[in-house]
C-alpha cells in the first residue's frame, strides 16, 4: 500500500501482528479484507504499558523509541499524547474506543493511522516499527505486537 503526505511516499512492505496466547488469543488480519484486524481478549487487562520503536532495517539503529507510555491514562485522554492520538482515531473501528479496564471480548482496528504519525522531515529509507502492549501480569514479553515495515521516498 502507498500513501502520500506532503513530499513523501509511504510505502507499506508488511504488517505482522503477534500476540501472548494468555491474555490475547489471537491477534490477526480480518479474511477479505484490507485494513481491518481483530483480537480476543480473553482475560481482564487492568493496566497496561505501550512501546514503540522505529528502527533503520538495514542497521538495526534506533530512530525513535518511546517506552512505558501508560495505556489507561492515554486512552483516557488521547489528546495528551499529540501524536498518538491521532493514529488511535484511525485505529478505532466505528467509533469503539477502548476503557480501561479492557474487558474480554473480541475487538476491531483499521490499520490507517500509520502514515499520519510519519513526520515530514522523516528521512527517506527503509525502516520498522514496532508497537509492543505489555503486561505486568504477563510473564511473555508482550500481549500484543505490530510490526509495520516501511519505505519512505521523497518525491521531487
Amino acid at each position: 500500500m502507498v500513501f502520500k503526505k506532503g513530499n513523501i511516499e509511504f510505502i507499506l512492505e508488511s504488517l505482522e501482528t503477534n500476540c501472548d496466547h494468555d491474555y490475547v488469543e489471537y491477534f490477526r488480519k480480518v479474511p477479505d479484507t484490507k485494513l481491518l484486524y481483530t483480537f480476543r481478549v480473553v482475560k481482564l487487562a487492568p493496566a497496561f504499558t505501550i512501546d514503540i520503536t522505529v528502527k533503520v532495517i538495514k542497521t538495526q539503529r534506533v530512530f525513535y523509541k518511546m517506552e512505558n507510555l501508560k495505556g489507561c491514562d492515554f486512552l483516557n485522554n488521547p489528546l495528551l499524547f499529540k501524536m498518538f492520538g491521532e493514529v488511535y482515531n484511525h485505529l478505532v473501528v466505528n467509533g469503539s474506543y477502548f476503557k480501561c479496564p479492557i474487558k474480554p471480548k473480541v475487538y476491531y482496528l483499521k490499520n490507517e493511522g500509520t502514515v499520519s504519525i510519519i513526520p515530514s522531515i522523516h528521512p527517506p529509507g527503509r525502516f520498522q516499527l514496532s508497537m509492543r502492549v505489555r503486561m505486568a501480569e504477563s510473564r511473555a514479553p508482550f500481549v500484543m505486537e505490530m510490526l509495520w515495515k516501511y519505505k519512505i521516498v521523497r518525491i521531487k
